[in-house]
């Protein structure tokens, strides 16, 4: 199969949206997302090695990353863009329970506790809020108010695209949501739930729950390696306690370990 070309550079978010140009985008990001499927399933049937299967799903990964990215830029020029089609509706019918059911015993502490250095606390005196600031206050309405917590995070985003407590919680929701979604917008949810988080951890290395959940959803979309290197990742970088009790909550390591396990079984059985 022959890639599309990679999407062109824009210089500014504002640029006017192309008609022509976002329908190029979306072809491209439904033939790559299409293609990581069939990659997923030659692999599982044993048509595809391992090496081969690796490098082509990282080269497509990267380009679906680069399209989602452009996707972003074109809806931005609108005022009245928010994300992919039928995502704001599928998470409004998220309900706040499956939404929490990892992350519950953390949430507030994740609205709360997750500052950077120089923010002041929830009900301290500030003249204004930070971006920051804001962004943890869309964490607690995930549980009972997810469309706005997502019209919360994107707007946000929309104004201060590196936000890491706006791409991280986000993400989570996102990858939490796919399920609801068709084939397509799932496929579309995972790859930007892992994008925005792979942002995230290069906007802030040190925010823990973005390394935290970078391992979750990339052992939720099956990706055992990937999972296993980016927990160890997550170790390795001194991280919070809350964001550990969060990979504890889900018994991580374990469960990452019995996946692999059997992927690797399934792969030698003839």
């Amino acid at each position: 199969m022959t890639a599309p070309a990679a999407p062109k550079k824009r210089a500014s978010r504002r640029s006017a949206l192309d008609p022509d140009e976002l329908a190029a985008l979306e072809e491209q990001r439904d033939f790559l997302l299409r293609s990581l499927a069939d990659l997923d399933r030659e692999h599982d049937a044993g048509d595809l090695e391992d090496d081969d299967y690796q490098t082509l799903r990282d080269d497509y990964t990267a380009r679906a990353a680069d399209v989602l990215r452009a996707l972003d830029e074109q809806r931005a020029a609108f005022d009245d863009a928010r994300r992919p089609r039928n995502l704001g509706r599928t998470l409004a019918w998220v309900g706040g329970v499956a939404v929490f059911a990892i992350v519950s015993g953390v949430v507030v502490a994740g609205a709360l506790g997750a500052r950077k250095a120089g923010e002041s606390s929830s009900g301290g005196i500030s003249v204004e809020q930070t971006s920051t600031q804001k962004a943890n206050a869309c964490i607690p309405k995930m549980q009972t108010d997810p469309q706005g917590a997502s019209d919360c995070f994107e707007g946000i985003l929309k104004d201060d695209p590196k936000n890491v407590v706006a791409l991280t919680w986000s993400a989570w929701q996102l990858s939490l949501s796919a399920d609801n979604f068709d084939e397509t917008e799932q496929l579309t949810a995972k790859a930007l739930a892992a994008v925005r988080l792979d942002d995230a951890v290069e906007s802030d290395p040190n925010y823990s729950y973005a390394r935290a959940f970078r391992a979750i959803v990339a052992y939720r979309n099956g990706r055992y390696d990937d999972a296993a290197r980016y927990l160890q990742d997550f170790k390795d970088h001194d991280p919070a306690a809350d964001a550990a009790a969060i990979i504890q909550q889900m018994d991580l390591e374990a469960n990452l370990a019995a996946a692999q396990a059997g992927a690797t079984t399934t792969t030698t059985t003839p």
